[in-house]
């Protein structure tokens, strides 16, 4: 990705992507949560079982939802949540046509950079042990794993937790 004039960046393939935050309850960002639960949901079907799931954000406790546009269709998404005790990152997703541009390391570039602005030290997330793409992109990002953390039951076997310092 290179940077241009007009505050967009141009991607390798020529395309051009610009962000914008919005909301927890945007339709768009919801269209690609709904994709991540389609493709992610299958891999812990049999770990989960009956077993609830912890809550997901609420309008109330979302600084905001990041959206990323490659020539102005909707690429990927996470979210910045702010829970009493720590922020964190959650339902980053990338849309299944627009990987391997480099979408997920920015996408969480523009959320840490978002966290710092609301004036956040650190960052959290929780991932499943069934996502290695995820694992790997958040120890390149230097992420670095921590005990898992509540909501998240550490006694399931399914969640990898991370924390992240940001510096100022």
């Amino acid at each position: 990705m290179t940077a241009t004039d007009q505050g967009r960046t141009l991607l390798r393939d020529g395309r051009t992507l610009t962000w914008e935050r919005t909301s927890w309850d945007d339709p768009r960002g919801e269209a690609l949560r709904t994709a991540m639960d389609a493709e992610i949901g299958p891999r812990y079907a049999t770990l989960r079982g009956d077993s609830p799931r912890p809550a997901p954000p609420t309008t109330e406790d979302v600084a905001f939802l990041l959206l990323a546009l490659v020539d102005g269709e909707v690429a990927a998404t996470g979210t910045l949540r702010r829970l009493p005790d720590r922020w964190e990152v959650k339902r980053l997703f990338i849309d299944a046509g627009h990987r391997r541009l480099g979408l997920a390391s920015a996408v969480l570039e523009q959320l840490e950079e978002g966290a710092r602005e609301q004036g956040a030290a650190e960052l959290f997330l929780q991932t499943g042990n069934r996502q290695p793409e995820a694992i790997a992109l958040y120890e390149r990002q230097g992420w670095e794993r921590v005990p898992v953390f509540a909501p998240y039951d550490p006694a399931d076997g399914i969640s990898v937790c991370f924390r992240k310092p940001l510096p100022a």
